[in-house]
């Protein structure tokens, strides 16, 4: 597999002495912020090579770890999809450890969060910890992720930890949870397809043997359990209610519920009393908005959102 257009990468030791594998996009030579990305679920930091490179031309430092049991992070394949026990909060703990690095390195760049997917919840949770810290947040591919099938989903993970243990994947929920993400799409030519209208992302995806794997129950256990600490709105005393986010979707996104529970996001931050969201649902357009047809749009919109943000302060 090629590798990606980054500029380097290293890993770095996690509280646990776990090292973190990352890559880094400098090519900037006047930087003015920097944007530290928190990937999805099975996939890896290296697919953000283009945006990145974007973004260095704008200005922008760009940050990317592969989360535990993703990536690089992973030691071997049979590491993939294994976060370990409590995987969840150690993946927000190395995030952190990393965003503590950066500000160390560069005391006088303002620092945003741009989580995709499951990184997106990653960074909802991240900033309930961090808030104050950062310069703000923009959540791809997100959701208010508060509904009947997520309550399932963690009877499902709880009951099939019990019997099976954490480490042994979960075809089960991973059929309940991605089987019917096709189903507005005529003629699916992959089951990847949900993900992009360009069928040459949705290729390159199918082909990278660090992307698309089958999970483990403990993965499904500690996300579903981080998700229902998520949406109390006491949970969010401690961010600052001036805390620029960012909501960016497409309204083919199923994981949004085409669009629903974008806005069910949006409108709980708003009523938790946050003065600075935004949200943009892009018409037509899947899940991953960075690798879609068109993806110039959204690279400008989250462009001109950060400078935005630079010029206010």
């Amino acid at each position: 597999m090629a590798q990606p257009d980054n500029n380097y990468s290293f890993f770095f030791d996690a509280k646990d002495n776990k090292k973190i594998h990352t890559y880094v996009w400098n090519k900037t030579d006047d930087p003015k912020g920097i944007v530290q990305i928190l990937h999805g679920m099975a996939e890896h930091g290296g697919r953000y090579a283009d945006f990145a490179a974007f973004l260095n031309r704008n200005g922008f430092i760009v940050y990317a770890n592969d989360h535990r049991g993703h990536g690089k992070t992973a030691q071997n394949p049979d590491e993939i999809g294994i976060i370990g026990q409590n995987g969840f909060e150690l993946i927000i703990s190395d995030a952190y450890v990393l965003f503590k690095m950066i500000k160390s390195k560069y005391p006088d760049l303002p620092v945003f969060i741009l989580g995709h997917s499951f990184g997106s919840f990653l960074a909802q949770s991240f900033v309930i910890r961090y808030g104050s810290e950062t310069e703000g947040v923009i959540l791809s591919g997100s959701a208010k992720q508060d509904g009947p099938e997520i309550a399932l989903g963690r009877v499902v993970a709880s009951i099939q930890r019990i019997i099976f243990g954490e480490n042994k994947k979960s075809y089960l929920i991973d059929k309940l949870g991605f089987g019917s993400y096709n189903k507005r799409i005529p003629d699916a030519k992959s089951k990847f397809a949900w993900l992009s209208h360009d069928n040459n992302e949705v290729e390159k995806y199918e082909n990278d043997p660090l992307c698309g794997n089958v999970f483990s129950i403990g993965f499904y256990y500690y996300f579903f359990k981080a998700l229902k600490g998520l949406y109390h709105y006491d949970k969010l005393a401690g961010i600052p209610k001036t805390l620029p986010v960012f909501i960016v979707s497409g309204d083919e996104d199923p994981v949004g519920d085409y669009g629903k529970r974008v806005s069910a996001l949006y409108d709980f931050y708003r009523k938790s009393g946050f003065s600075n969201v935004q949200i943009k649902l892009y018409p037509g357009k899947r899940h991953e908005i960075l690798n879609e047809t068109g993806r110039q749009e959204a690279y400008d919109d989250i462009l001109s959102w950060l400078e935005i943000q630079i010029q206010s302060k």
